[in-house]
């Protein structure tokens, strides 16, 4: 670490202390409110099939459902992706055993990609409905809205997708943490989120080593003069990778980004850390700017990266 900046922070703790600070600051979850449901995303996601659920709405509640449904699908052919979703499901091909209690019975795949069926494969999704049970839910279980049941849908879908994605709860932490830092100290930096290092090359016109170019980043800030800083986040919960691992990838893209002229900042923070004293100094020592989100919340993170500008606190 850049130990005069931290122990000038830090009221001149020395590197031992620093390490039981950082070690006993560790925080067990990184779930803010935003965690939970990306609504903005399900809210693109529903809209994006407005026309679609709306034809659907439809077959709530038909008395007549196979006919109603085949005249749908020979009139709207574009409904035919959306059915998936009504099985929490975002592929286009659905693969089924027909009969499980029949070890000779086929395996039928379904393909709900936008065409004009013939006979024969809408009685193939006629059955379909039946056997899934979306026959039984439109005409005696259904909301009168479709679209309002799949917004549950995709609230279920993305949940789930969330689930053990720490790194991604990491990011939602950390991203307006450093927006905050950014607008408030006006800092000439611009971030870019998620992105291959190559995208600076074909965007900023900048020079990337082959090593680099592929990498991916959590968090580039591109300042002026060319001062690139990574932020690369992770929270380590004690499953997965091994504490070495970590450290020793992370000390790794460090090495790279040096040969590159970039800075590179690492946050990470977890009770998989609790006990890994060892691995912590590594980190400490190795890594020139290492934050866990005490540390980031306190203000050393907006100290880092006024010092890398050269603007004064």
């Amino acid at each position: 670490m850049n130990l005069s900046l931290y122990q000038s922070f830090f009221s001149n703790k020395s590197f031992d202390d620093l390490v039981d600070y950082f070690h006993d600051t560790l925080v067990d979850t990184n779930r803010g409110y935003k965690f939970f449901v990306n609504w903005e995303k399900i809210k693109q996601n529903v809209e994006k099939y407005r026309i679609e659920l709306n034809l659907l709405n439809s077959l709530v509640h038909c008395p007549n459902f196979n006919l109603t449904l085949r005249k749908v699908v020979t009139d709207y052919p574009e409904v035919l992706p959306v059915i998936p979703l009504l099985l929490a499901i975002r592929d286009i091909k659905i693969k089924v055993i027909k009969d499980f209690t029949d070890a000779d019975s086929d395996t039928v795949v379904h393909n709900f990609k936008k065409r004009s069926l013939s006979n024969q494969e809408i009685e193939e999704l006629i059955t379909f409905f039946e056997r899934t049970g979306l026959k039984d839910y439109f005409q005696n279980m259904s909301c009168q809205n479709i679209q309002d049941y799949v917004t549950g849908v995709e609230v279920g879908l993305d949940t789930h997708a969330r689930k053990n994605r720490s790194g991604e709860a990491m990011e939602l932490v950390v991203g307006p943490i450093i927006q905050e830092i950014v607008k408030r100290r006006n800092l000439p930096f611009q971030i870019e989120n998620q992105k291959y290092f190559r995208y600076l090359k074909d965007h900023y016109d900048l020079e990337i080593s082959t090593s680099l170019l592929n990498r991916k980043a959590d968090f580039i800030l591109v300042g002026d003069k060319n001062k690139i800083v990574n932020i690369e986040v992770n929270f380590f919960s004690g499953t997965g990778s091994k504490p070495q691992e970590i450290v020793d990838s992370y000390i790794n893209r460090q090495n790279e980004l040096l040969e590159n002229g970039f800075y590179f900042i690492w946050i990470t923070d977890g009770f998989g850390w609790k006990g890994q004293k060892n691995q912590i100094r590594k980190g400490l020592e190795m890594i020139d700017y290492p934050l866990n989100l005490h540390f980031a919340r306190k203000g050393l993170l907006e100290k880092i990266l006024c010092q890398i500008l050269q603007v004064s606190n």
